[in-house]
C-alpha cells in the first residue's frame, strides 16, 4: 500500500518539502527521509540541500501558508502548502507534473517537478529551486 502523500503529484511535492524541513533540523534524519521519498537521489543532491539549509534552516518554513519573514517564518499550527500549475505543467496522466509552490519569502512561486513511478507512487524529481535564498527573517541580516 502506498503512503498517502505519495499517491498524488501534490502529495509527493509536500513530502519533499517535509523531508527538506527534517534535513534542516537533523541531517541524518533528513537524508533518510529524502532517500525514502526517492531511493535514486544522488549524493551530490543531498550534499547541496544540506549545505544550503545548514546556514538557513528557516528557509523551508517559507513554503507553508501563513508564514512570514516578519515572524521569523514561525510555522502555524495547521500546516498548508499552496500549489499551482500552468498550461505547460503537464498532467498526472503524462506521469510528470511541474508544480509551483507558493513561497512567503520570495516574489514568485518555486517550481518542483514530480514523476510517477511504475508502482503508481509519485516522487520529487527536481526541487533545487526550493533550497535557494529567500528574504531573511526579521532581525536576521544575512542573506
Amino acid at each position: 500500500m502506498l503512503p498517502t502523500l505519495l499517491r498524488s503529484p501534490e502529495g509527493a511535492a509536500a513530502a519533499c518539502i517535509f523531508a527538506l524541513n527534517i534535513l534542516a533540523e537533523n541531517s541524518a534524519a533528513g537524508i533518510e527521509a529524502l532517500k525514502e521519498m526517492n531511493p535514486d537521489i544522488t549524493f551530490s543532491t543531498l550534499q547541496l540541500a544540506e549545505s544550503q539549509l545548514k546556514s538557513k534552516p528557516y528557509m523551508l518554513h517559507s513554503y507553508f501558508t501563513g508564514t512570514a519573514a516578519s515572524s521569523g517564518y514561525r510555522l502555524p499550527e495547521n500546516l498548508e502548502i499552496d500549489f499551482t500549475t500552468n498550461r505547460y505543467s503537464g498532467t498526472p496522466d503524462q506521469g510528470r507534473v511541474k508544480l509551483f509552490v507558493a513561497c512567503t519569502g520570495a516574489h514568485s512561486p518555486r517550481p518542483i517537478t514530480v514523476r510517477k513511478k511504475d508502482d503508481g507512487s509519485w516522487y520529487a524529481l527536481e526541487w533545487s529551486s526550493l533550497v535557494v535564498g529567500i528574504k531573511p527573517p526579521a532581525g536576521n541580516t544575512t542573506k
